[in-house]
């Protein structure tokens, strides 16, 4: 009989313990996964913030390029020169995932654009956009930078 009630003891411990590991195995999957989470989210969060650093030297650039000037053999390699830095730091943003958005003829929409006007245009669908004014940026779903637009009425 104490042998019998001593080999219950042992099996219920046993089990006890088998229970223990299997818990602690699963919040160590658990933690793994939460760490992994929150590394992506800080990797994420971090290359949204490189690129909202160089979001206002690509304006500048397209500012800029909306006033330039005829230009003459010498100074149009010049200006090939800025455009290829331009380019490249397009690409900069891509690389980090961050992509333009907004163009003419767009669908508004406004929690990825910012209507700074409206006009009316013939020929043109009415709640369109007419005009960019700013292009925006987004990464991935997120929109870090809004589009600013003119939008079309009729």
């Amino acid at each position: 009989m104490d042998a019998e009630i001593k080999n219950d003891d042992v099996e219920a411990k046993c089990a006890e313990y088998l229970a223990g590991w299997k818990r602690a195995l699963a919040d160590y999957d658990n933690l793994k996964k939460d760490l992994s989470r929150e590394r992506n989210d800080m990797r994420r969060e971090a290359m949204e913030a490189a690129a909202e650093e160089f979001l206002p030297a690509l304006e500048h650039f397209d500012a800029a390029l909306r006033f330039t000037p005829e230009v003459d053999a010498k100074a149009k390699g010049w200006l090939q020169g800025i455009l290829h830095i331009r380019r490249e730091l397009e690409d900069a943003m891509k690389s980090l995932g961050v992509e333009p958005f907004g163009a003419v003829g767009e669908p508004f929409d406004p929690s990825k654009h910012e209507a700074s006007g409206e006009r009316s245009e013939e020929g043109k669908e009415p709640n369109t956009i007419a005009e960019v004014l700013r292009q925006g940026w987004k990464m991935g779903d997120r929109v870090i930078r809004p589009a600013h637009v003119i939008i079309n009425q009729k």
